[in-house]
This record gives structure tokens, C-alpha cells and sequence, in this order.
């Protein structure tokens, strides 16, 4: 049976000082962004901070993602994954906004980061005796495809030092500062990005017979294919297809040639994952076909989904009820994606979500969690390490 030690301090000295460092690291990160794959500056800051305080640093090739490392007395390994890069938004003005014109830590990136930046400080002032190996993986790239999640688990330095548990959080700016959000087992969804070309033929706007309209085999087809969720889909498989965009070079009186459809699928099931992509090259390809038109189908595989392991989310459960006066709340599955989704399916692994406060949505321009957070995301983090 696992036993459990609740004799845990809400806030010490060092927990206090490391709170501190987090939040002048959040402050620097959130003022100089850096988008997907070319977050340079911010890791090459990260690397110089760690290295200093002796902390092995393992650069992944051809990116800037990298891993920093400290043994210690624990014969397991704790692995905690933080973000880099930011997004392509123009933050609103405020007190530490983002010096980068259309550049915004909108998604808490800069938070995870400063949290794995506060452990490894926690680390450094404990007393011997306390401490696994530590692991902190600081990965370029996980707003766009493919991620950077692959990169670092091919990688031999984290071959070489594998963890036994990988751990990362996520900013939930719908629950509240001091409480911890867990999910366990099947929590997020894969994403699948969706690209659907129609070829017609263009024609006049008062003479449509002489052309075959692209426009309107593409609005045939997304209809029908809304009947994958609501006529194909296992109902304990839940999905969602949805297209965003649509790109034509028309005009008023002019009905295109062709007309593209992006879009993006979402499942938590990666056996109907695989079918569901076959129905829509089937429908899209078939309604054109019924129109004289023609469609090709062009789909980028994305993260698979997100799975976390229910003994580590158990364990979380218990662990972290006194750091968080017990503000542990049960998470619902969710459609999001993350690229950690690719640690869950290879290593016992748990992803958490944080609460920051009401503040604007994710991946908006007013996207500002609370600070405050960070205390509570280093005590969980500690507890989390020591008590694996």
C-alpha cells in the first residue's frame, strides 16, 4: 500500500525565495517572446541561469529545445516539461507586456517556464537526502506542428536519463488561484489539421452552366461532412470536425475554380481517429464527384491524444489536497491538444492544469494569469519530486 506523508510546510524560506526567482523569470520571459522554433534569446537565457548554477545542460540538435539535469540521492528520476515559445499576438498594453510587436506569451508558456526555473532553485537550496534526479525539459515549438516533443524523446541525452514520471502543468485561467486540476486517464484530444481542395471550373456569376461551381460543391461538403460526428461516430467516441477557413479567389460575379476548406479533427480515440480521416476523404472526394467536380484531401497528422496515467493521478490527488488547502478539482475531458500528449503514450506521465485566476481566454491578446500561482505550482512541483 502507498503511504503517504502529510506533514508537509504550505511555505518556507526556500519555497519563498524560489516564488521570487519564478516570477523575475516569468516577468523576463513575458517581455521578450519568441515564436515556435527561433525561441534563441529565451534559451539560451534559460541555459545560462541553469548552467551557472551547475546544472548539465544537454542542447537538442537542430533546435532550440534542450534539457538541464542534477543528480540526486533518490535512485528515480523526476521528468518536468516547460514550453518556449509563444504565439503570433499582439498582447494589449500593461504592466510587463511583450516588448516584440505581434508576439505574446498568451498561453502561459512564460509560467510553466518560470516554475521549472523556481524547482530547480528549490533543488539547489534543499538539504541532501530529499531529492530525486531531476530532469527539466524546456521544449521549442509546441503551438505548431509537429511539436518539439519528439525531438527530445529520440534524443540520447533523455534516453540517458529517462524519467520514471513525466509531470507538466497548464494555466487554467477557469479555476481559481490556489487550486490544482487533474483529469485521470483519457483527457485531451488528438488534432489532425484538415486541408480540403474542390476543383471546378470557373464561370461567369450570370452564366454558372458554362463552368461547374466550386463554391457550392465546398458548402455541399462541409455539410455532409457534419455527418461524421452525428452519424458515424461511436457515441463513447467523442470528436469534432471543424473548418475554419475558406480560400477562393472569386468575386461577386466571378464563381472560382477552386475553393480550399481547412479545418481540424479531434478525437479521443485513435482506432476511430484512423477511420474517422478515411470517411472524410471518402465524403469529400464522393460529393465533389456528384457535382462533376473533384476534391483532394491533404491532412497533417498532429499530437495524438493525451492520456494520464490514473496511478500517478491518484497519487496526485492525495499528495496534493494539503498544498492547495485541498483545492483539488476533477477535471472533464477536454478537445484541446498538447504535444506532451506524446511523453503519456511512451512514460507514466501526468498533465496538470494550474489555476490562475480569471483573466482573458487562452490565446487571447488579454491572456494575464496571476502570479500568485506560482507559489502553489513550485509547492505541488516539490511534493510531487519528493514524494514519487
Amino acid at each position: 500500500m502507498l503511504q503517504y506523508n502529510f506533514a508537509y510546510p504550505m511555505q518556507t524560506d526556500a519555497l519563498q525565495r524560489a516564488a521570487t526567482l519564478a516570477r523575475e523569470v516569468r516577468r523576463h520571459i513575458h517581455q521578450n517572446p519568441e515564436l515556435s522554433g527561433v525561441e534563441f534569446t529565451t534559451s539560451a537565457y534559460l541555459q545560462e541561469l541553469l548552467g551557472e548554477r551547475g546544472w548539465e545542460l544537454f542542447p537538442i540538435e537542430g533546435a532550440t529545445s534542450f534539457l538541464a539535469y542534477k543528480a540526486g540521492e533518490i535512485p528515480t528520476t523526476f521528468g518536468y516539461r516547460a514550453e518556449l515559445d509563444a504565439l503570433p499576438i499582439q498582447e494589449h498594453e500593461g504592466e510587463f507586456s511583450s516588448k516584440n510587436a505581434g508576439v505574446m506569451h498568451a498561453c502561459g508558456h512564460d509560467l510553466h517556464i518560470a516554475l521549472a526555473v523556481g524547482l530547480s532553485l528549490l533543488r539547489d537550496e534543499s538539504p541532501a537526502g530529499k531529492w530525486p534526479n531531476l530532469l527539466l525539459i524546456f521544449e521549442s515549438s509546441e503551438e505548431v506542428l509537429p511539436g518539439g516533443a519528439m525531438a527530445v524523446l529520440h534524443s540520447a541525452p533523455f534516453q540517458a536519463h529517462k524519467p520514471d514520471a513525466m509531470f507538466a502543468f497548464h494555466c487554467e485561467p477557469e479555476l481559481p488561484v490556489g487550486s490544482i486540476g487533474i483529469c485521470s486517464g483519457q483527457y485531451m484530444a488528438s488534432g489532425d489539421e484538415i486541408r480540403i481542395t474542390v476543383n471546378g471550373k470557373a464561370a461567369h456569376g450570370a452564366l454558372p452552366h458554362t463552368g461547374v461551381d466550386s463554391l457550392l460543391v465546398a458548402a455541399h461538403t462541409l455539410i455532409a461532412l457534419q455527418t461524421i460526428a452525428s452519424r458515424n461516430a461511436p457515441p463513447s467516441s467523442p470528436m469534432v470536425l471543424s473548418f475554419g477557413n475558406v480560400v477562393c479567389q472569386g468575386r461577386m460575379n466571378l464563381i472560382p475554380a477552386s475553393v480550399r476548406l481547412d479545418g481540424t479533427l479531434r478525437t479521443h480515440s485513435e482506432t476511430w481517429r484512423a477511420e474517422a480521416k478515411k470517411l472524410i476523404c471518402r465524403i469529400a472526394e464522393h460529393t465533389a464527384a456528384s457535382f462533376g467536380a473533384t476534391a483532394t484531401v491533404d491532412i497533417t497528422e498532429g499530437y495524438p491524444s493525451l492520456l494520464n496515467n490514473e496511478e500517478l493521478a491518484t497519487r496526485a490527488r492525495l499528495l496534493l489536497a494539503e498544498c492547495v488547502q485541498g483545492n483539488v478539482v476533477s477535471l472533464p475531458k477536454r478537445m484541446t491538444t498538447d504535444d506532451f500528449a506524446y511523453f503519456t503514450h511512451v512514460l507514466p506521465s501526468l498533465f496538470l492544469r494550474l489555476g490562475v485566476g480569471p483573466t482573458g481566454n487562452l490565446h487571447s491578446a488579454d491572456f494575464c494569469p496571476s502570479e500568485d500561482a506560482l507559489l502553489y505550482g513550485l509547492r505541488c512541483l516539490e511534493r510531487l519530486a519528493q514524494e514519487l
